[in-house]
């Protein structure tokens, strides 16, 4: 699967880097710093989506003596950076907009350009859905927060599209109000990834997983009793270390129903040791 997410990745990326290229000369030929403010947001998309294909690159190698876990986590890493730079590009728009704020200038509209911003949102919508579908079936990091990016873009689009109408039409200086207001989201957002990423690199625990694979274990025999449980991920690859307790003679038959129900039902390796 992570063979076919790098295509996915380049079409994005210059996806991106296309509508960088159209919103920037339509924000400078405007005059609207929200239209100018969306195309940068779309530039550092692009740089953003470079990073996920290292990570997925990373990952693709599989793992070594030096890396017995494999290169997992490195879409976590690369999905922390993407974050920081959302967030960095958030505020530094932020600083921009309270520029044109406080001191507005007249924003020229022009229909067509108008009607291709538009376009711009139904290109954000279909790259939404496609990596809604990849990240369905793959669940990496890196393309869930290209996913919620794209939807973002997308309402930022919407905003953007109506401050540029309503700005030009109704005389109204609402141009400076929604570039603050869409650098607002954009930082906002980053920031929330920045915590969830770094939470996954620091090795925060996944107490639902645990008490699925408690019960599994469970199920297997009531008088199994679990002495200590690490769940240990790095991508999509899962580590579990058990210790148990139990009562029976037979313990490498036990030993080894367990790691077979665990890797058909969890996708994981496992380690199980008996208490003595």
């Amino acid at each position: 699967m992570k063979n076919k997410l790098s295509p996915v990745i380049v079409f994005a990326g210059f996806i991106n880097f296309l509508l960088f290229i159209v919103k920037f000369y339509i924000g400078v030929r405007t005059n609207s710093i929200s239209i100018y403010t969306d195309g940068i947001n779309n530039l550092f998309d692009s740089f953003s989506l470079i990073l996920a294909l290292v990570g997925i690159s990373l990952v693709k190698k599989g793992s070594s003596e030096r890396f017995p876990f494999g290169f997992g986590r490195a879409e976590t890493l690369t999905s922390f950076i993407m974050a920081l730079i959302m967030t960095g590009a958030g505020f530094s728009f932020a600083y921009n907009s309270l520029t044109r704020l406080f001191n507005p200038t007249p924003v020229w509209y022009f229909t067509k350009y108008a009607v291709i911003i538009g376009f711009t949102g139904l290109l954000k919508l279909l790259l939404g859905v496609v990596f809604t579908i990849k990240y369905r079936k793959t669940y990496s990091p890196v393309i869930k927060t290209v996913m919620l990016d794209s939807y973002l873009d997308l309402c930022i689009v919407l905003m953007t599209l109506f401050s540029f109408t309503v700005s030009a039409r109704l005389g109204i200086a609402l141009d400076g109000f929604f570039g603050l207001l869409i650098s607002l989201i954009i930082a906002i957002t980053g920031t929330r990834l920045i915590v969830s990423s770094a939470s996954e690199l620091i090795g925060k625990s996944n107490h639902e997983l645990s008490q699925e694979i408690e019960n599994a274990v469970k199920s297997i025999d009531n008088s199994i009793v679990i002495k200590d449980l690490k769940v240990h991920t790095y991508g999509e690859n899962k580590y579990v270390t058990l210790t148990l307790s139990f009562a029976e003679t037979n313990k490498l038959s036990v030993q080894n129903i367990i790691k077979n129900k665990l890797s058909a039902d969890f996708n994981c390796r496992s380690t199980v040791e008996w208490e003595e």
